[in-house]
């Protein structure tokens, strides 16, 4: 089987570059995967898959040979890009690279497990034990997981395991990196900087909190971070900032050092208030950590499939799709199916040569029976 599958693959390089190439200019930032959902669903009945439908988060749901099944793994992939506005999607090939925003995140991998779906039909393969093909929505920035969220909600007690397939093929992440994310508003006295001098000032009070919060220790490991990304307020140079806001981003591999750093920031902002401040912090969005889902079969199933072609398995920390399945202790990973750089910015690129070996890594994991030792 395995020989078919390589040769099947390896012949059909140039279909699969022109899929991925149609999936590219496709524009679907977070919150607007529409279009894209619609031109995969309309490919996904052109296969003959006619139970695929979009589900009211959006995403694009494909159950594969579940027929009689009660339980059966998830194979996603999700469509929204980073991207917003007038960004040219145009792929650039120059030999054995492509060149395109979102091209490795995740348009790559949309293409490969449509492609993958193309194969089992073309071959007349059988899923050990079957699943569900989901095309998610909301997996970047402020999507806070909704599409992995519904799926799993939907879909509870079926989800035997999961798969993300996301970025590159060079690591494998197993161990989800939790976060929260927050807004911080501040209303002050403001006023005349000569006149009023000694009136609260709102970017004062946002630099006193900034600046403890850069002062907070971590732990390297279980490694722990934070980050204010944004900031801004005030009005002019000569005025007392009577208004400002910043957005924090913390991030633990362990719940409990989430914790811990989520109940200092927020002991941080309780400090600055006083008399003629007005602070509000607002929840923006939350990834869970693992609740302990044991994962050691799925790790050793790849890392034998991955030995066949040479390639160690470095496991990894990761924010992706897959802490949703891991929070509620169904094991989960997330690798994808080629060489990817530079992800998230307008010079992202791709080897193509790496593709054909990662959709072989990809086929032999979704072909391996799940429940037999390895």
């Amino acid at each position: 089987m395995v020989e078919q599958l390589n040769t099947y693959i390896r012949s059909r390089q140039s279909q699969f570059t022109e899929l991925l190439r149609q999936i590219i200019t496709i524009p679907s930032p977070t919150g607007q995967e529409g279009k894209k959902a619609a031109w995969v669903l309309k490919y996904l009945h052109d296969l003959g898959q006619g139970r695929a439908c979009i589900d009211e988060a959006g995403n694009v749901l494909c159950p594969c040979q579940i027929e009689g099944r009660t339980a059966f793994p998830l194979y996603s992939a999700h469509m929204d890009t980073v991207f917003k506005g007038p960004v040219d999607l145009t792929p650039r090939i120059d030999g054995h690279i492509l060149a395109a925003p979102s091209c490795g995140d995740n348009s790559v991998g949309v293409a490969g497990l449509l492609f993958l779906l193309t194969m089992l039909r073309d071959l007349n393969l059988t899923l050990p034990q079957g699943a569900l093909f989901a095309f998610n929505v909301g997996e970047e920035g402020m999507g806070n997981l909704k599409g992995m969220r519904r799926i799993m909600e939907d879909w509870k007690g079926r989800i035997t395991e999961a798969l993300a397939v996301d970025c590159t093929f060079d690591d494998v992440v197993a161990i989800p990196v939790g976060s929260r994310r927050y807004r911080v508003s501040i209303e002050a006295q403001g006023g005349h900087s000569w006149m009023h001098f000694g009136h609260t000032s709102a970017i004062a009070a946002a630099a006193s909190i900034i600046s403890k919060l850069y002062s907070l220790p971590v732990p390297a490991a279980p490694k722990t971070t934070y980050n204010v990304g944004t900031i801004c307020g005030g009005t002019t140079i000569n005025s007392i900032a009577a208004s400002a806001e910043f957005t924090v981003d913390l991030r633990s591999e362990s719940h409990d050092e989430l914790e811990k750093l989520d109940k200092a920031f927020l002991g941080l902002v309780a400090d600055v208030r006083r008399d003629g401040l007005t602070l509000t912090t607002t929840l923006l969005g939350e990834r869970p950590c693992s609740s302990g889902a044991d994962i050691s079969a799925q790790c050793r199933r790849i890392a034998a499939i991955r030995s066949k072609y040479g390639l160690g398995t470095p496991f990894i920390s990761g924010s992706t799709d897959a802490n949703i399945p891991l929070s509620l202790g169904i094991p989960a990973l997330s690798f994808g199916v080629c060489r990817s750089h530079d992800e998230h910015t307008t010079h992202e690129w791709l080897e193509l040569d790496t593709i054909e070996t990662g959709l072989q890594i990809l086929a032999e994991y979704m072909l391996t029976d799940s429940t037999a030792s390895i």
